[in-house]
């Protein structure tokens, strides 16, 4: 059974989003005589660099593997690897928005994602359309650091719509501050990180 990482190094060399497709060939290049991982998909952050991977079988990607952290340390130092595995454990609505919060502020928007969506599936009514509105959120993000801001705003634009009856919190996340940051990015037409306050 083939295994899923996350692998994240430091953004050393001060890459950009719009250098993700670039940052992406060259990783492939750099690894290209290690078949044992496929990487999947790139993301950078303005602290790190998230590399989305998968294993070819069911051998496992350690911290000590020369072979794959050996070539990559051009693009920067490792800080962590984390396995992806499916969430057994059920997340409360509250948790998972708390947690979700935390990952956002420290942009690992596609973390975010994963999070709020495992609570999303059963939430109903106003709830499951404001968690909607935040995975958006995330998602248009995720996007962000893929380089693609078309994408970005396309999808920042639908999370808007999510929000229309939303109050002023929303499980503590000051819902004023975040769509008065939306709007602003949208009138503007110009990506910027932001933060989610909380009460």
């Amino acid at each position: 059974m083939k295994k899923r990482y996350l692998v994240y190094l430091d953004n050393k060399n001060n890459y950009l989003p719009s250098n993700a497709s670039s940052v992406l060939h060259s990783l492939r290049l750099l690894l290209q005589n290690y078949n044992h991982v496929v990487v999947r998909d790139i993301r950078i952050s303005s602290y790190f660099i998230e590399i989305d991977v998968s294993t070819q079988d069911n051998t496992s990607l350690c911290a000590d593997d020369h072979n794959f952290f050996g070539p990559i340390n051009i693009l920067g130092s490792l800080i962590r690897l984390e396995e992806l595995n499916e969430v057994t454990d059920f997340m409360s609505g509250e948790d998972a928005v708390m947690s979700s919060v935390f990952l956002f502020n420290m942009e690992r928007y596609w973390k975010s994602h994963e999070v709020l969506e495992g609570v999303w599936k059963d939430s109903k009514g106003q709830t499951k359309n404001l968690l909607n509105g935040l995975i958006l959120i995330d998602a248009a993000y995720v996007h962000f650091q893929k380089g693609e801001n078309t994408i970005f705003f396309s999808i920042l634009n639908r999370s808007l719509e999510k929000f229309k009856d939303s109050s002023e919190y929303f499980y503590d996340i000051n819902m004023e501050f975040l769509l008065k940051d939306l709007s602003k990015i949208i009138h503007a037409k110009r990506v910027s990180i932001i933060k989610m306050y909380l009460k």
